[in-house]
């Protein structure tokens, strides 16, 4: 039976793994190792439980694949040559069986690791990029060659990976396209002709568990408590450059207008789930949170306080304090959070 990793994983894995190199093997005494594409349909049935290699890739596999070798900043030529060993060894596949001790999305045999480690696509796409790194391959020019190279096959099959060049781009393209929660979301928005732009990178994992993929015009972020929102603009130059949800949680609704100030101000807001970011174009954005937070909720918020014109911070005493463009707003533990009026 395949296991496969589902598709929202950990990029935890994603560190560069030692694995020691196995004495190369001889092409002359027909010893080399064989992809499963280049054995009769009969052997293939033969050699897996599962009723034969399948005639199409998996989604969750490709989207896999191709986020450790992102995260991992690989080369295209690479990644080209990942997907192109991925599809001749498996069509991009995590098989439980194969020729030998062969298993999982690049065929691995088992000097290469334990049997749960080569079905895993983490661990095996770890080792594949490992392999290509040792290689050097900014000595290469031709992603089939360095297929070739890091899978080491029976020299008359090497070129079977230059030939599936066009199928692993096809399946890279697959793989960075948005999809699940992400992918409604960008949907809804319009897509690639839509506020979101185009896609920029592949999903990925967040911090704390959740994922978020980058558009031309900011990123869809999603965690299962809080759903798929948008966050672009100034307000996502602030979450980013003040730790994002590690600092904040995760937004649970899209940017929206803000009321107008006493002034006249107008603005953009938007709730995570430990603050409120606000923006004005005479103030910028700025975030308001705990029992500031609270207090300028119940006071009338930037219809009678005005936009925030500083984060909070300390107050030299031990309390915190916050300005908006018609108030003050100081939180001591003795008293709470006071509200006075400019």
């Amino acid at each position: 039976m395949r296991r496969l990793l589902p598709a929202a994983g950990c990029l935890a894995a994603a560190v560069t793994l030692a694995v020691a190199t196995p004495p190369a093997r001889a092409a002359d005494d027909g010893s080399g190792h064989v992809p499963l594409t280049a054995l009769s349909a009969t052997a293939q049935r033969a050699l897996l439980s599962c009723s034969g290699l399948p005639a199409t890739a998996d989604p969750a596999v490709i989207r896999k694949v191709y986020e450790v070798g992102q995260a991992r900043n690989v080369a295209p030529i690479t990644m080209l040559a990942m997907f192109e060993a991925g599809w001749v060894e498996s069509h991009m596949n995590n098989l439980g069986c194969g020729q030998e001790t062969s298993v999982g999305v690049f065929q691995l045999q088992d000097f290469w690791g334990t049997y749960a480690q080569r079905k895993d696509v983490v661990y095996s796409t770890n080792w594949w990029v490992n392999q290509a790194n040792k290689l050097g391959v900014q000595n290469y020019r031709d992603a089939g060659t360095l297929a070739a190279d890091v899978e080491r096959p029976r020299e008359d099959l090497r070129g079977r990976y230059g030939q599936a060049q066009a199928t692993a781009q096809n399946l890279m393209n697959q793989a960075r396209q948005p999809y699940g929660e992400i992918g409604k979301k960008y949907a809804a928005l319009g897509g690639a002709g839509g506020e979101v732009g185009p896609l920029v990178r592949a999903e990925e994992a967040a911090k704390l568990g959740g994922r978020f993929q980058l558009f031309r015009n900011g990123i869809i972020i999603w965690t299962a408590p809080t759903g798929a929102h948008w966050v672009h603009g100034d307000i996502l130059t602030k979450f980013w450059a003040t730790n994002s949800e590690v600092a904040w949680g995760f937004p649970t609704m899209d940017e929206l207008a803000a009321a107008a100030a006493p002034d006249g101000t107008t603005g953009r807001y938007q709730y995570f789930q430990n603050a409120l970011f606000l923006w004005s174009q005479p103030t910028g954005t700025h975030i308001v949170h705990g029992e500031i937070l609270k207090a300028f909720e119940t006071n009338g918020r930037e219809a009678a306080l005005g936009y925030p014109t500083s984060d909070e911070t300390d107050d030299g005493a031990g309390g915190r304090v916050q300005q908006f463009q018609n108030a003050t707003i100081n939180w001591t533990a003795a008293g709470g959070a006071v509200v006075t009026k400019k």
